[in-house]
């Protein structure tokens, strides 16, 4: 009869095997809602709380989807733990320079972001047929290009201020505002209400309207190509 230490860790890795077979739905539905709270959630230490622990969710849930050895764990504590503690730091009861940590904080959600986005798409070509977590990591992947560019286009912002502009001609460090510029840019939306001001800002827009718009014809075409070549049961 196994001793209460071998249940519990029995228990713990039923846990993960189940949170690894529906990974990316818990992906999908944190990033979803990491996105859909963000912009509420700027004002005080309160919401700055709660947006932490969505941010550390999605870093959690992240890390599941993507890895599946101890180097790629590694990897993914590396580029987390560094953005976790940049967000604790950032914290108003901490007197710190904030510009310094939003780019240090920038610096590592997009490498976070990239990293994932690469290493999700480069599973989604390797899938050899279509099911509901393959739909999802489809959509994961499609999030995580908007976070990453938006992430970007903060972090060039901060490099240059005024490569960004709306219509009163100044655009606030907000990253909500660089989050719905994103989006609308991957979507080809185009309001017009934020415009990229530098050629640095306009060309990394650019390429981001045509990955989307590449990303939407590999991914159906990939899809529909599973679905097509699956074996059919015979008639009977």
């Amino acid at each position: 009869m196994p001793n209460p230490e071998q249940q519990k860790a029995s228990l713990f890795s039923r846990i993960i095997t189940r949170i690894r077979a529906r990974r990316f739905s818990y992906l999908a539905k944190s990033l979803v809602l990491l996105i859909i709270a963000y912009p509420y959630l700027e004002t005080d230490i309160i919401d700055q709380v709660i947006l932490m622990v969505l941010t550390i969710v999605v870093m959690i849930c992240t890390s599941i989807a993507v890895s599946k050895s101890r180097r790629e764990y590694i990897i993914m504590a590396v580029l987390s733990l560094p953005w976790l503690l940049s967000l604790i730091i950032n914290l108003p009861l901490f007197e710190i320079d904030g510009t310094v940590i939003i780019r240090k904080e920038i610096v590592f959600a997009l490498l976070l972001f990239s990293y994932a986005t690469i290493s999700i798409f480069i599973y989604l070509l390797k899938s050899r047929e279509v099911t509901t977590e393959i739909l999802f990591a489809a959509v994961c992947c499609y999030l995580l290009i908007g976070l990453s560019w938006s992430a970007l286009y903060v972090f060039i912002e901060i490099l240059t201020p005024g490569s960004f502009v709306d219509t009163t001609g100044h655009l606030a460090m907000n990253p909500p505002r660089y989050l719905f510029f994103s989006f609308v840019t991957l979507t080809t939306v185009g309001y017009g209400n934020i415009i990229p001001a530098t050629d640095q800002a306009r060309s990394v827009a650019m390429m981001e309207a045509i990955v989307g718009q590449l990303y939407i014809t590999i991914m159906v075409a990939r899809l529909v190509g599973l679905h097509i070549s699956k074996p059919r049961a015979p008639e009977s």
